[in-house]
């Protein structure tokens, strides 16, 4: 032992005293520091070394070899190699020395990287067990890397081909293990991607310590270290021939199969979540939730992996991976649509879906086809009766009839000739292909409902005007068509309600989102939905320094809430109230709708209604129903319109009902011209106060000596232990026009900023801006509140953050990848109406919400100060060493 150690101290201080461990090490910091401080040191962004270790993986595939290149080449190349064969020094000890000295600098290097997880401490709480599971994976793979690197020394004078070989050895599998698995089949892919070291060392990056990714490594180093010391001994010119080191290299390929092919084995393997959030371990919610289930349950991710980072991946793995461990009746699975060898499995999904809603789709199937069959015959009585009346409009006598007989004559004959478009739409939506995989029921039973229930409508008025008095000469013949018409009437409404009557067709609304693209389905022994991508996964949006969003997957959260919605049959209704005369579930060129938030919550099996106060009554609906107060987005003078204050009363009364409600607030006017906001009494009956004449606005620098006002904020973190606010705490929310409130239990704040005030005269242009007074101390913008009578309660100074154009804004990433910029939008929703219906436990807790680990408190010119210091501070320190310790040893 004492010949390895003297061998390997002695080989450290060769490569510290040369100027290649100086250039290594410095190369090292300097680019790790680049990364950290691009993607790691930044405001609000999540305080984890992830980004850093990933990219130095791929630094030590470059780096390693020039450490190893010159441990036995070179000093076979100067001479001295003899000098070391001859001495009384077995070649295990001397590989085993050589080795360990290369292990011994790379650790020093790796060390040399402490002061950016210092500098991390001191902005945010650091997670320390997955820092050291990123470090051990480093050490891991390098040790690797170096081992190759010393059997390719040993066998070489050159060093520049002991580099090159094992660069380029290390860079080719790992690049070619991920190309390969597309072009062979896919029972084979799984090897590629075992070999495949950068889909290792993710693991340990993440946080992640898996006893198979240890073996790996483990077997690669042993293995060629054996290598080495046999070509150390060929090197002595023994007897061992050229035949017994290539049955050695066989031999112990195939020990490396078998061993990592064991080690694959969930029987052998262990894997331990080094997170101190633990994040990739299920919470004692789902595990209880998993135990409580029956029957075979499915969760399939589709995912296309080409495009997602390969840490969400394997994170996205883990977690599922973890949901079947725990229940024997969870079947996960995780399939790329884009991948033409998944299509088999993908084919079968379908399948699988279709048989779990075969009774459902036999009866839409069998109402669709008679619906169908009731336009094609309303067609038909369309084309024979158009004639019939522009006939009867010749003979009527007074110009009234003769117009109506006319204006029927021509709507009957536009049906009569353009009634095949509209069933080209339902056949549209019926068909099934790459882009539509499963059939659009629902869409085809909304096109037939509309447009027979709009005839059956039409047709019963002039019906009515046919029966009432006509003139003599055509007062006989409308008699003898009533019944014709009668028939066909009856027949459209009695279909159109049949078509009515089949509710909610679960099958066409997954056809929908299966449509759009990725996500997760869930499937229980007879029902299923799916989760959108969007509430999955997160995505760090370059060259945007206000989006920092959490990337890991939070997929366990967000699955359990959904396995819960369809397991109980407590699911609650919502009803937009507004003031708005056309719908706000359609589609608008502004996105001022509410065509997201509807879906998102559709998406979750929630029910979701809405109640025009100027045109309709209040919708009767089951308990629980959270109703959410949307105001006008909009006000013409000072005064509240009629129909605002049609929604005040409304809000007003189901108060008085003590339903549970979501009351969302708009700056006014009024407060400024000293009269009283209706809005503020609704508040103030809550023991809640909204300064509704303020907005909080800030300055922002978006060029040189250029600032623009900004009156809309976005919100990454909470501070409230409300189940709400940690179940989004670490996702973005954006709130436009932000008003303070005061009372409740807070769910969100806006911190105070040298550049924030609250701005008296909000409605005002850039140019017309005034600064006041900055924010002091962090401002509430929305709280809760549970009365005495039970009834809860949510306010939110801010009324258009429900709209589609904040709740669904994107930006494009990666190729044709999107990343939601206001994810935090769509799950306060959710988990505010789980909230207010009382269903705490179905509201999802994320990881960040039970630790938060952020990046905060960090000023732009403290920003500079550090990268100048951690990018060209420390490996100029390196150098400066070195520079130093030469000339010391040249002096001396």
């Amino acid at each position: 032992m004492k010949k390895i150690i003297h061998i390997c101290m002695q080989d450290v201080w060769s490569i510290m005293v040369v100027p290649t461990g100086a250039v290594v090490a410095a190369l090292f910091t300097f680019l790790c520091g680049i990364v950290f401080m691009a993607q790691v040191l930044e405001p609000n962004a999540m305080a984890s070394m992830q980004p850093v270790f990933s990219f130095a993986a791929w630094i030590l595939l470059v780096l390693c070899p020039a450490i190893t290149m010159r441990l036995v080449a070179e000093e076979r190349r100067i001479g001295t190699w003899e000098v070391l064969l001859s001495s009384p020094i077995t070649s295990f000890e001397l590989a085993k020395g050589k080795f360990l000295s290369a292990l011994l600098f790379l650790s020093i290097t790796l060390a040399l990287t402490f002061p950016l997880v210092i500098v991390l401490e001191m902005y945010a709480d650091v997670d320390y067990g997955e820092i050291a599971s990123g470090y051990l994976g480093l050490l891991m793979l390098g040790s690797a890397v170096i081992s190759t690197g010393l059997l390719i020394s040993s066998l070489t004078t050159s060093q520049t081909v002991a580099y090159l070989v094992t660069a380029f050895f290390w860079l080719t599998m790992s690049l070619s293990m991920k190309v390969l698995p597309a072009y062979v089949p896919t029972r084979f892919a799984d090897i590629f991607y075992a070999i495949d070291p950068d889909f290792r060392i993710e693991a340990f990056s993440i946080g992640l310590i898996d006893s198979a990714n240890i073996v790996y490594f483990l077997t690669i180093s042993i293995a060629t270290g054996w290598l080495s010391i046999l070509a150390i001994e060929k090197t002595r010119q023994t007897l061992i021939r050229t035949w017994k080191f290539l049955s050695c290299l066989v031999l112990l390929f195939i020990s490396i199969i078998s061993i990592n092919g064991l080690a694959l084995q969930n029987q052998y393997r262990v894997r331990f979540d080094a997170t101190g959030s633990r994040a990739y371990t299920l919470s004692q919610e789902t595990n209880d939730l998993l135990e409580q289930i029956d029957g075979l349950w499915r969760i399939v991710v589709l995912l296309d992996d080409k495009q997602m980072q390969a840490s969400v991946v394997k994170q996205v793995d883990e977690v599922l991976r973890r949901y079947q461990d725990a229940s024997e009746n969870i079947l996960v699975q995780r399939i790329n649509p884009a991948d033409p060898q998944s299509i088999t499995e993908y084919d079968e999904l379908l399948r699988e879906l279709i048989a779990l809603y075969a009774s459902e789709l036999e009866i839409a199937n069998s109402r669709i086809e008679e619906g169908i069959k009731a336009f094609e015959d309303l067609t038909l009585f369309a084309m024979s009766t158009s004639a019939w009346s522009e006939s009867l409009a010749q003979l009527a006598t007074n110009e009234a009839e003769q117009d109506t007989l006319l204006t029927l004559a021509n709507a009957l004959a536009v049906l009569g000739q353009e009634g095949s478009l509209i069933l080209e739409e339902v056949y549209i939506a019926l068909a099934v292909h790459d882009q539509q995989p499963l059939p659009q029921i629902a869409l085809a039973r909304d096109i037939l409902v509309a447009v027979l229930g709009q005839w059956a409508s039409e047709l019963s008025e002039v019906t009515w005007w046919m029966t009432r008095e006509r003139s003599e000469d055509i007062a006989a013949i409308c008699r003898s068509e009533v019944p014709s018409f009668d028939r066909i009437v009856a027949q459209l409404k009695q279909v159109s309600q049949g078509l009515s009557d089949l509710g909610d067709l679960e099958l066409g609304q997954l056809a929908t989102q299966l449509a759009n693209g990725e996500g997760a389905i869930i499937m229980s022994p007879d029902r299923a939905t799916m989760i959108p991508a969007s509430m999955l996964f997160r995505s760090y949006v370059s060259g945007s320094s206000s989006i920092a969003v959490d990337q890991r997957f939070r997929g366990e959260q967000i699955i359990s809430s959904a396995m819960r919605s369809i397991e109980s049959n407590a699911s609650p209704v919502v009803v937009f109230v507004h003031t708005e005369p056309r719908s706000l579930f359609v589609s608008r060129g502004d996105n001022v709708d509410l065509v997201a938030a509807k879906g998102l919550l559709e998406a979750s099996r929630i029910k979701v209604l809405e109640w025009s106060t100027v045109k309709g009554e209040k919708p009767e609906t089951a308990t629980p129903t959270v109703w959410i107060l949307i105001p006008p987005t909009s006000r013409i003078g000072l005064e509240p319109s009629k129909e605002e204050l049609e929604l005040i009363q409304a809000a007003k009364q189901l108060l008085h009902e003590n339903q549970n409600i979501f009351l969302n607030f708009q700056p006014s006017l009024l407060p400024r011209y000293g009269q009283s906001d209706p809005w503020v009494t609704i508040a103030e009956s809550l023991g809640v106060f909204i300064d509704t004449g303020k907005v909080i606005a800030e300055r922002v620098a978006v060029g040189p000596n250029e600032v623009q006002i900004q009156r809309g904020q976005s919100i990454l973190e909470t501070s409230s232990q409300h189940p709400v606010a940690r179940a989004i705490d670490g996702s973005q929310l954006y709130l436009p026009l932000p008003m303070t409130l005061t009372g409740g239990v807070p769910l969100l704040h806006v911190k105070s900023n040298e550049d924030r005030w609250l701005d008296t005269y909000w409605e005002r242009q850039d140019d017309e801006v005034v600064f006041e007074n900055p924010i002091q101390n962090d401002v509430i913008v929305a709280t809760s509140v549970i009365r005495e009578e039970g009834n809860r309660v949510i306010l939110v100074g801010s009324g258009n953050w429900l709209f589609t154009w904040a709740t669904d804004r994107a930006i494009s990433v990666s190729g044709d990848g999107i990343a939601m910029l206001n994810p935090g939008n769509s799950e306060f929703l959710l988990a505010s109406i789980e909230w207010l219906a009382g269903l705490d436990h179905w509201i999802a807790v994320g990881p960040i919400g039970q630790q938060s680990r952020r990046v905060q408190g960090l000023q732009r010119s403290t920003y500079i100060v550090w990268a100048f210091t951690l990018v060209l501070g420390i490996p100029a320190l390196i150098m400066l060493i070195f520079t130093l310790f030469t000339l010391r040893r040249r002096q001396a």
